[in-house]
């Protein structure tokens, strides 16, 4: 549990003007009560959010054009003057109440995940897209995980600097953070939470941003543990040579086709790559752990 840490929430926030009023009202006096800094990131907006953040009494940092979600994470972890940082969102989603209850475990855990729960609200052309993304995330993490790209969250700002180098300038800046948390072996603490439909439209579009969170799925998992990625396809494509020769032997004749031993052939290269880059991958965790 957490003690005397300065605590900063960052919100940031994109054309939010109709919602980010009443989650700063929520959200102003339970962070006077408890002597935490709030920070609004403005990302560019053109709708007056800027304003309205700084008329209730936030701090407002602002970008002059729309540079994305992680990049508003990023500004604002740079300029927070605290120990811990909370991510949340400024659609009205999450209700801020719910903050001490993600910083009980800051201490024993480096990041603190509020994890929708069933009740949650979730917009129903999002849901398989969601679905296909946990499995897939569940596979290459070795862990069933709870929420992977919930942005309500809780850090050690030390342990998160370490890693904001890796973090994409977009919205699957919470995604990422999850996988480089998974795969750096940090503690983490998964808590219920219930939202509710957002103010607004959201700007996440699945066919876009989809392959997208997939691809950077598969740069950490190659980063922190390649052989989860390589291997497989090594093995499959072994098993298809072993499967070809044989279909070959009982139908047609005695011999190896030749498309088996390419298949082969890029199985054994696939293997072989696997090793090496597990061993860079090793050596970079050794060195980057004596720091």
């Amino acid at each position: 549990m957490y003690g005397h840490e300065k605590v900063t929430v960052i919100m940031p926030a994109y054309n939010e003007a109709d919602a980010i009023g009443q989650v700063l009202d929520e959200l102003l006096p339970v962070a006077a009560e408890k002597g935490w800094e709030v920070i609004v990131v403005d990302d560019g907006s053109d709708d007056g959010t800027a304003d309205v953040a700084h008329k209730h009494g936030a701090k407002v940092l602002r970008h002059t054009r729309n540079r994305g979600y992680g990049a508003s994470l990023k500004t604002g972890i740079r300029a927070a003057d605290s120990d811990i940082v909370v991510f949340i969102d400024s659609d009205g989603q999450h209700d801020p109440k719910d903050i001490p209850r993600l910083l009980e475990h800051i201490g024993p855990c480096d990041m603190v995940v509020g994890a929708r729960t069933k009740d949650s609200h979730v917009e129903f052309n999002r849901r398989p897209g969601k679905k296909i993304l946990g499995w897939f995330a569940d596979y290459l993490a070795k862990e069933k995980i709870a929420d992977i790209n919930s942005g309500f969250r809780a850090f050690r700002r030390d342990i998160l600097l370490r890693y904001v180098h890796l973090m994409p300038e977009g919205f699957s800046f919470s995604t990422t953070s999850t996988f480089a948390m998974l795969k750096g072996s940090h503690p983490i603490e998964w808590v219920p939470i219930t939202t509710t439909r957002r103010v607004g439209t959201s700007t996440i579009k699945q066919l876009k941003h989809g392959p997208e969170v997939i691809m950077l799925m598969l740069r950490l998992t190659v980063l922190f543990d390649p052989l989860r990625v390589f291997l497989p396809i090594s093995g499959f494509f072994m098993l298809l040579a072993v499967v070809m020769t044989v279909i070959n032997f009982i139908f047609y004749r005695i011999s190896v086709p030749s498309s088996a031993v390419i298949l082969g052939i890029c199985s054994v290269i696939i293997f072989m790559l696997s090793l090496v880059t597990d061993q860079v991958s090793a050596i970079r965790r050794e060195l980057y752990n004596r720091q």
